[in-house]
């Protein structure tokens, strides 16, 4: 019988589901900022704080699983090789943790009123500053997203990790997951003019994610299952082996399914006065459907893509160097 992977637990998936997560959570509001630089303020002050306790949770996870957790906090500092992927991952989250934090409390009305008391050009550059992080943000963003995808498929002799394929698949679901999680803030806390407008732009963006993360899924499966033994093997972990049941019931259906009737069901009674009550429970239930799917993914790709038999000793320690999780 094939042995699933267990040198990492939970924590490693946390924060591959949490950075994913805050990376696409920044993103939407970002643009819905730079689009509606005046609007719908709730929910990216919102939006703009899930991104800054997402990535600090998930890294707190992350050095949680290390040896020695204070140094791997100033990983960036003890790394100079700009070909490394960890180094361009420390040195990436750190600035993306930076612009984060800035936004928020330049988003945040009472945390930038305080801001330019103290300091009065702040206060009168708010806006710009706003923009500016905004913009920055955007990329990087994205390219936290991409990163752990990219960090795994670099890992060398694990089948289930080294297509394009993963980076793209954790991107695209880091988007879905991201979009959902601002979706209910605007579902919830939106009441003013415009608002339905933003739920439905929302909704459709939902509708058109899901649609290529399925495709992606797809494509990645498919394209292991052709590629060789060793990949046919790790796929069918998920597909047909022990995994299968949690990958169909909660990646498929619940994170994948779920959030597209949601987004269907949102968009079909957002204009019915009649459903005006049902309106904010379908995009609260869609994104915990796509919260859970994210999570679940990226726990059963963790635990497919190991496996004694597939992997050296030596296979294994690399793959520990480059997940951080040394001593």
């Amino acid at each position: 019988m094939v042995e699933l992977q267990t040198t990492w637990s939970w924590l490693p998936a946390i924060y591959l589901f949490l950075g994913g997560l805050s990376a696409g959570a920044f993103l939407t509001v970002s643009i819905l900022h730079l689009v509606k630089p005046d609007r719908f303020k709730k929910t990216v002050t919102g939006g703009v704080w899930t991104a800054v306790a997402a990535l600090a949770i998930g890294l707190l996870a992350l050095v949680s699983e290390v040896e020695k957790p204070f140094q791997a906090m100033i990983l960036f500092k003890s790394f100079v090789n700009g070909s490394s992927w960890m180094t361009i991952g420390a040195w990436l989250l750190l600035v993306t943790f930076v612009v984060f934090v800035l936004s928020a409390l330049f988003t945040t009305d009472k945390l930038a009123d305080w801001l330019g008391k103290v300091c009065k050009p702040l206060g009168r550059a708010r806006a710009g500053i706003n923009k500016v992080l905004a913009i920055v943000g955007i990329p990087c963003s994205l390219a936290v997203a991409a990163y752990t995808g990219v960090l795994l498929s670099a890992a060398p002799a694990i089948p289930l990790w080294g297509t394009w394929l993963l980076p793209a698949l954790f991107t695209v679901s880091a988007l879905d997951t991201g979009v959902a999680a601002v979706s209910v803030f605007a579902a919830v806390l939106e009441k003013d003019e415009g608002a339905h407008g933003l739920r439905t732009a929302l909704e459709w963006t939902v509708l058109c994610l899901v649609a290529i993360e399925a495709v992606v899924l797809a494509a990645f499966l498919t394209t292991m299952q052709g590629s060789g033994a060793d990949e046919a093997l790790a796929s069918g972990l998920l597909v047909s082996g022990p995994l299968s049941m949690q990958f169909w019931a909660l990646v498929v259906a619940v994170g994948l399914v779920g959030p597209f009737l949601a987004a269907l069901v949102q968009v079909a009674t957002a204009k019915r006065k009649k459903d005006a009550a049902l309106v904010p429970a379908v995009p609260v239930g869609g994104a915990a459907c796509a919260l859970v799917g994210g999570f679940t993914l990226r726990f059963l790709v963790l635990a497919a893509g190991l496996h004694a038999a597939l992997v050296s000793p030596a296979a294994l320690q690399a793959v520990q160097g480059v997940l951080l999780f040394v001593s």
